[in-house]
């Protein structure tokens, strides 16, 4: 009887701590799921709205807008919209206008008794925006951010037959100022080591560079990292180095050999050649013969000329012949002179200091011009010569010192540009004839 009472005793302990502990494991089964169903519910948000909460409505800015059409589904008074245009103008928004084919985005509460929207948020470029809270009395403003992110991006190419650089740049980006920043990136590199109104079929180029995107979309070109160049048959390497110190800093090729010269090819970044230095040229409005005696770059007006080497203006005037011109005096040996333009940059005029790359004026079609661009002269010792003929000393070299730390640093990056070298030149081969 007692060994029956004992073994009821330990069956019924058994089936008790079982069953709680079965009950135990369900619950904590149960936490378990209904936590993770909490962690996996997330809002589904624009601009940082909830749009299960919102009717959200998407419109472009019309050709011919002013503030008073963007606020125009909104209960508010010409006095708050002239006040809002106002603050817009603050360097904290820096707003003065808005723009015909942007987009713009307006919002509007389900749950309550307004017909009218309550925020609208204004997209002025690709990674901020302006959000109007029109909630409260008065018009509440806020310039918002995006995230931005940086990555690291390789394009590569092979010039084809009646092409050119920004044409095969552009083959790889749908964004035509990614296109023109990289085609710009290179031609700046290489100003002097190759001829870019005279590249060859065939001709090469590897670029790697940190890229900007903002949700997924390249936007702008944040640096040039490393750059390999083929022109006529020869590979030219430029790779971006900054020292420890900074002192060392710029484009340098594998042996360690700065890649600024002296002067940039061209005033203009984006140009044609419409007519060269000639000795012997029919003057297209005169019709007689006569020496050229500079380099005629068209582009539309307006394009932005750049001073060609760092140097001081001489002359900013205008004349019947040159029409609106600049001149630089570089150093006892070289001159410059950028002639028909059509209005001198602010800021220029005798005695200034320029730099490389400043923009001094703006083409246009003054003077006895046939149409837009800038006529290109250089002297040198005085005389009037081709500048694309002149043959100019190469930069100071790299530093002893520096150099071995630099060898090091862009050896891997040389294997890298040498691998997709490998590939774009087999790709090349294998190519159809365009």
């Amino acid at each position: 009887m007692k060994s029956l009472c004992t073994f009821t005793f330990i069956l019924f302990s058994l089936l008790f701590f079982t069953s709680c502990g079965q009950r135990k494991q369900a619950k904590n089964e149960l936490t378990r799921i209904e936590n993770q169903d909490t962690v996996q519910v997330e809002k589904n948000l624009l601009f940082g709205f909830d749009l299960a909460e919102y009717e959200v409505h998407f419109d472009t800015v019309k050709k011919g807008w002013t503030w008073n059409n963007l606020f125009a589904n909104f209960e508010i008074d010409q006095h708050t919209i002239n006040t809002t245009a106002e603050n817009l103008k603050d360097s904290l928004i820096g707003l003065k206008y808005i723009v015909a084919g942007k987009p713009f985005t307006t919002f509007k509460a389900k749950k309550g008794n307004k017909d009218t929207p309550t925020y609208l948020v204004y997209e002025p470029d690709a990674f901020s925006y302006i959000s109007f809270d029109f909630s409260t009395d008065s018009v509440q403003v806020k310039k918002e951010f995006r995230p931005v992110e940086i990555k690291e991006k390789m394009v590569s190419g092979v010039i084809q037959k009646n092409s050119n650089l920004s044409v095969e740049m552009g083959k790889n980006f749908e964004s035509y100022m990614m296109t023109a920043s990289l085609t710009d990136a290179i031609e700046g590199i290489y100003a002097w080591s190759v001829d870019f109104f005279k590249l060859q079929v065939g001709d090469k180029f590897v670029v790697v560079y940190d890229e900007k995107s903002v949700d997924g979309k390249p936007y702008a070109v944040d640096k040039i990292n490393y750059v390999w160049f083929e022109h006529a048959d020869q590979g030219l390497y430029a790779f971006n180095y900054t020292d420890s110190t900074g002192e060392v800093s710029g484009f340098y090729d594998q042996l360690g050999n700065e890649m600024k010269r002296p002067f940039l090819m061209s005033p203009l970044k984006f140009s044609r050649i419409s007519s060269s230095f000639n000795m012997n040229r029919l003057h297209p409005i005169y019709k007689t013969r006569r020496p050229h005696l500079g380099t005629d770059y068209a582009a539309p007006t307006g394009t932005p000329i750049l001073a060609t080497a760092d140097g001081t203006i001489s002359r900013a005037s205008r004349s019947r012949g040159n029409g609106i011109y600049v001149k630089i005096r570089h150093n006892k040996t070289y001159d410059t002179q950028y002639l028909h333009m059509s209005k001198i940059a602010d800021g220029i005029r005798e005695g200034v200091r320029v730099k490389q790359g400043d923009v001094i004026g703006y083409v246009g079609s003054t003077g006895a011009a046939t149409g837009p661009h800038v006529c290109y002269r250089f002297w040198k010792n005085g005389k009037q010569i081709n500048h694309r003929a002149e043959k100019f000393p190469k930069s100071e070299p790299m530093k002893e010192e520096v150099k071995p730390l630099y060898l090091e640093h862009i050896s891997p990056l040389k294997e890298r540009l040498e691998s997709e070298i490998t590939k774009l030149k087999q790709s090349a081969e294998t190519a159809p004839e365009a």
